[in-house]
């Protein structure tokens, strides 16, 4: 059953890329807020186990956020009221049950009332059924929406690419990153880059970049942690004589390891505080091995923002993050 689902959703998206392909360029711009999801779901369901489900999968507390803040803005919409005027949402779950099936399927569909929009159909030949695909399958909900708001992010971000920063850092690090207009080159040294963009109300986010040798022990969090506070306490002082970025050690990490642009990647979530001062925020971090020069490369994104809800901007430095690559140089003829 697990191969078959799978099967569907691979599908799906391949037909679904097709379209979009032939059909996009007609469609307007998608409406709503970022971080915004649409479940399009019965009353009785939204009330039920069903709609307990959803809410648990995508209403769960965003990981290592200062306050609690919910992964996605749910907002219900029963069926006889999804007009055309929500037909156009950046994100939208349609939950139905159709006792014709054998077994649950999640359709995802892009672009097909809007652009750029992603789609997901689940369902179920009845509300149990439904309940236990979400509460077994709803991960991939999360990760789908997800990745759909980081691309949107990121498209816009190549459309105003500061090429001088990218050239940079490629130069300094043999690594490619997209970063928008907005931002300035604060501090560039040896091993060390900092990139920061400031906006309303004190606001500040910023990219770090650094290395290291490659060391003979594991890269742990608590080492990773430890190296980033050794940069941050010598580059990165506070408002205050003595005071500088650290991170905040009692605060619960996420941590795990995927793939970003084929780089095999060490993705840490925390909290950062200023040491002997009253600042901090949300960093997520992406660390990962340069085999051809025996270092390790740390890529860095921080929120400062004490007035302003902090998941949104944390989502904009992550977009930057994950646009890294490491150029590929065609040999010499």
């Amino acid at each position: 059953m697990k191969k078959a689902f799978v099967s569907v959703i691979a599908i799906i998206i391949l037909f679904s890329s097709c379209k979009e392909k032939n059909s996009s360029a007609l469609l307007t711009n998608v409406s709503g807020k970022s971080g915004e999801v649409i479940l399009v779901i019965e009353p009785d369901q939204w009330s039920s186990e069903v709609g307990e489900e959803f809410r648990k999968k995508l209403s769960q507390a965003h990981p290592a956020l200062p306050q609690s803040e919910p992964m996605f803005d749910l907002v219900h919409i029963p069926y006889n009221a999804f007009t055309n005027i929500f037909k156009t949402h950046r994100n939208i779950i349609i939950a139905k049950v159709d006792n014709q099936l054998h077994e649950p399927k999640m359709v995802v569909q892009v672009n097909l009332w809007a652009k750029p929009q992603i789609i997901i159909n689940v369902l179920a030949q009845s509300d149990s059924a439904l309940a236990s695909v979400i509460r077994e399958k709803g991960d991939i909900l999360v990760d789908r929406i997800l990745k759909k708001e980081l691309e949107r992010y990121a498209k816009n971000y190549k459309k105003y690419e500061q090429i001088g920063i990218a050239e940079r850092l490629t130069q300094k690090f043999g690594i490619r990153l997209t970063v928008p207009k907005g931002y300035t080159l604060d501090l560039d040294t040896t091993d060390f880059v900092w990139i920061e963009s400031r906006g309303r109300g004190g606001m500040v986010q910023g990219i770090l970049v650094y290395s290291y040798e490659k060391p003979e022990v594991e890269l742990t969090s608590d080492y990773l942690f430890a190296k980033r506070t050794q940069f941050t306490k010598k580059f990165i002082p506070g408002p205050t004589e003595g005071s500088y970025m650290a991170v905040e050690t009692e605060a619960t990490t996420f941590r795990r390891e995927i793939k970003v642009n084929e780089i095999d990647v060490i993705e840490l979530r925390n909290l950062w505080k200023i040491e002997n001062d009253f600042m901090g925020g949300p960093f997520v971090s992406f660390s990962f091995i340069d085999e051809k020069n025996n270092k390790v490369i740390n890529i860095d994104g921080f929120v400062f923002a004490p007035q302003f809800d902090k998941r949104d901007y944390l989502r904009q430095v992550e977009a930057i993050l994950n646009s890294v690559q490491i150029p590929v140089h065609e040999p010499a003829n």
